[in-house]
């Protein structure tokens, strides 16, 4: 097979795969939500600051799926890591640590925390990563982000880590992604029972003609598997009803066992973790 041809079959797996999420559970056209976790610099390019084995070959299919569902009106948001200089959870900044050390560190925020409420996080220490206004944290060059995506930063406050895109690693502190999506699902609510919205857009009724309802399945691919892809996809089963890991979309960091592990743990939480047949 040709590099065209294996293009083209990649493609298909991909338009096969997101028309079939379209149309389920007795529901034409749903309307999808897809995240792309942290597609930046530091994590992409071989040469980034923490660099995920592999992460390049995925750019070509991510931007692909972008396009299609940015055509299809569908909610798509980019998360992007966005660390102050000197953030907690960097090697450099404890004693006598190095890159990939797990500790307990303290995650109160000195400026926020009125009512001095410290509790102790275990987290892995990283290498100086994504540092707000670096050329490490930008968007690897390659990546389309559509003009209507929304994007999340987190992981911006100096003394608490942010794998997942909703909640930061104190498991309290929320990104605001979730407040986001429940707007946009109020909207769609509000939008489907006006009379305007069932005549004036038939291309997103269901089969029986009626409004499309809220957004329930979502779709998640970018880096790394293993954590943001993982705390990412586990937290949005909080707000969705069906959480879909695209695997081949995907590349892991692969410390010991946390890619098992990160399997495991979002199969109990209820996210379908599979692959485009590509």
């Amino acid at each position: 097979m040709t590099a065209p041809e294996e293009e083209e079959e990649r493609r298909k797996g991909i338009r096969d795969f997101v028309n079939a999420r379209r149309n389920t559970n007795n529901t034409n056209n749903k309307t999808l939500c897809l995240i792309v976790v942290d597609v930046q610099n530091d994590f992409m390019l071989p040469s980034g600051a923490l660099s995920v084995a592999n992460a390049e070959e995925i750019i070509d299919d991510v931007n692909y799926l972008v396009d299609i569902m940015t055509a299809e009106k569908d909610l798509v948001i980019f998360t992007q890591d966005w660390h102050c200089p000197k953030h907690h959870s960097f090697a450099s900044e404890h004693r006598g640590k190095k890159p990939f050390d797990v500790v307990e560190i303290d995650d109160d925020d000195d400026d926020d925390d009125e009512q001095n409420t410290t509790t102790k996080t275990t987290t892995t220490l990283w290498p100086d990563h994504c540092v707000q206004n670096t050329k490490g944290a930008e968007f690897h060059e390659k990546i389309r982000v559509p003009a209507s995506a929304k994007v999340i930063r987190k992981g911006f406050r100096k003394r608490v880590d942010s794998y997942s895109a909703f909640v930061e690693n104190d498991k309290r502190t929320e990104t605001g992604l979730g407040e986001y999506i429940r707007g946009v699902n109020k909207g769609l609510e509000l939008s489907s029972s006006s009379s305007s919205y069932s005549s004036n857009n038939n291309d997103n009724s269901n089969g029986d003609g009626a409004p499309t309802r809220i957004i329930t399945d979502c779709i998640v691919v970018g880096v790394a598997f293993d954590y943001c892809v993982r705390f990412t996809a586990e937290d949005a089963r909080e707000l969705f009803d069906t959480v879909v890991v695209l695997e081949d979309l995907t590349r892991a960091v692969g410390l010991g066992d946390s890619r098992e592990e990160a399997r495991a743990a979002m199969e109990k939480k209820g996210v379908s973790i599979v692959a485009t047949d590509i």
